[in-house]
């Protein structure tokens, strides 16, 4: 139940230079959730490093639990829920930054990072489906009350329901079926 029908969406903040909550970014969240939002929704905590877009989005992962829960702490604080998108950056990863090759459902070239992406082994996939499932525990554990899971902007779930990037012929592609398997 939230006090009412306005909620922050995930909006990039710029605040977690070092994968983690910072101070700033507690600060920003407690100051929305002080002027009487309902929910405020924390932007982009990635699944995983190899998910991060740039190097500098929280990662959700074990030794990031105290900063999250102090961050929700002061949102609760304020009368407000809070919420976490959470996700992988698949083709928009920047693999300069990360350190780690961007992953498209097949082999495609980003613009963006002017690269090219590997394509995600059945491997890749189940590992990253127990990522999101760790990620949503991790935010849980941290205090966040909903997750919003990122399907947008060609991030990685979004590029396998695109049938322009996601032209694999196995049971993760052709169909919208299958194009949406990975995503559900």
């Amino acid at each position: 139940t939230l006090r009412n029908h306005v909620i922050k969406a995930a909006t990039f903040e710029g605040r977690t230079r070092k994968q983690v909550v910072s101070d700033e970014l507690v600060e920003f969240h407690r100051t929305v959730a002080g002027g009487g939002v309902a929910m405020s929704t924390v932007a982009y905590c990635a699944v995983s490093p190899e998910g991060s877009t740039d190097g500098r989005t929280i990662v959700l992962r074990p030794d990031a639990v105290p900063g999250l829960r102090r961050l929700t702490d002061a949102i609760h604080h304020e009368g407000a829920a809070a919420s976490a998108q959470i996700g992988h950056a698949g083709p928009v990863a920047n693999p300069m930054a990360t350190k780690l090759p961007a992953l498209g459902p097949t082999r495609i070239f980003v613009p963006l990072t002017m690269r090219r992406t590997r394509a995600a082994t059945e491997a890749d996939i189940l590992r990253i489906t127990e990522e999101f499932a760790a990620g949503a525990r991790l935010a849980a554990e941290g205090g966040f009350d909903a997750v919003e899971v990122h399907l947008g902007h060609n991030y990685l779930l979004s590029s396998f329901l695109s049938p322009k990037l996601n032209t694999r012929d196995d049971r993760w592609g052709g169909s919208v079926e299958n194009r949406s398997r990975f995503p559900r």
